[in-house]
């Protein structure tokens, strides 16, 4: 059974084929309510939306082709409330018809990761995120509990395969964690330093897996992806280009810490939204605006790589 479980591959999440298939062929207009898919724009505004209907529709048919022969891994950093641009980041690859077939997070990124591995989709983990007041998740004893309510006990009660990333302590060494209980799993890799103490499991003590692996793209490509999809919440790579330098250029790999430069080294497409001020305090309007800032970033990223491989 496990070796059926960890050989799961891009398109089994857990729904019928049918129901994957009549989602792909939808097409997402880019009018009316931003969550709203419909097969055909009313009568009166048809031959109008021709043209976009067309265009939508190529890109999500080349989307699918250029990723149906991969096994997708998705790779979610740590960032803090920046994290939950990653919910947007699920939003725009449900979108494009992309399902991960593994799943690595570290830190915040574990969270939204553990939620999406459990078959949440990003609705549900946007009304999650809207009904939790984040600060508190700080404290590892309430993350524990906001994660036994919200996810399965342990990893085997998952849906897709899923790791969290934390970092041993005082090593710093990376621990890939796998099996087991799943709130302590998650508490783990989003332990602050100096503002948690370190979580005991199999005699190690472990902190918040920024210290070792703050984008777990490499995570990801280990546990078989063949496509590594990395939404890059930590701020880095948003700050570089927004002074018009590219993170993976190499005048400017040199200067990154080295397993920032492995993390991009093992990614396919790397997502690296802007996040607003208003989304430092993921509340109403802000929450809002770090997951629109989250997708757009997918979108942007995901239509580059179409680009690049017509």
């Amino acid at each position: 059974m496990a070796s059926v479980f960890w050989q799961a591959r891009l398109g089994k999440g857990g729904h019928s084929q049918a129901a994957r298939g009549e989602r792909r062929r939808r097409v997402r207009l880019g009018s009316g309510p931003a969550d709203r898919y419909t097969a055909s724009p009313p009568a009166s505004n048809r031959a109008a939306s021709r043209p976009a209907i067309l265009v939508a529709w190529l890109s999500l048919h080349g989307m699918s082709r250029l990723f149906s022969s991969s096994a997708i891994g998705l790779a979610l950093s740590g960032g803090g409330p920046r994290g939950l641009a990653h919910i947007g980041v699920a939003k725009a690859l449900e979108a494009h018809g992309i399902e991960p077939a593994f799943i690595a997070g570290t830190s915040a990124g574990s969270i939204v990761g553990a939620l999406l591995a459990a078959g949440r989709s990003w609705r549900e983990i946007r009304a999650i995120a809207a009904s939790t007041f984040w600060p508190e998740l700080f404290d590892g004893d309430s993350l524990e509990r906001f994660c036994a309510r919200h996810l399965p006990a342990t990893f085997a009660g998952l849906e897709r395969p899923f790791v969290a990333i934390a970092g041993e302590w005082p090593s710093r060494r990376m621990v890939v964690l796998r099996d087991g209980d799943l709130p302590s799993a998650v508490s783990a890799s989003c332990a602050l330093p100096g503002a948690r103490r370190p979580v005991i499991r199999e005699g190690l003590a472990l902190l918040d897996g920024g210290l070792a692996c703050p984008l777990p793209s490499v995570p990801a490509r280990e546990m078989g992806a063949t496509c590594v999809v990395a939404s890059d919440v930590l701020g880095i790579a948003s700050v570089l280009r927004a002074v018009g330098m590219e993170p993976t250029a190499p005048a400017v790999r040199r200067f990154l810490p080295n397993q920032y430069r492995r993390a991009l080294d093992a990614a396919d497409v790397l997502i690296a939204p802007a996040i607003p001020l208003s989304g430092m305090l993921p509340l109403g309007s802000g929450l809002e605006a770090v997951i629109a800032a989250g997708e757009a970033a997918a979108r942007a990223a995901l239509s580059q790589q179409l680009q690049r491989s017509a």
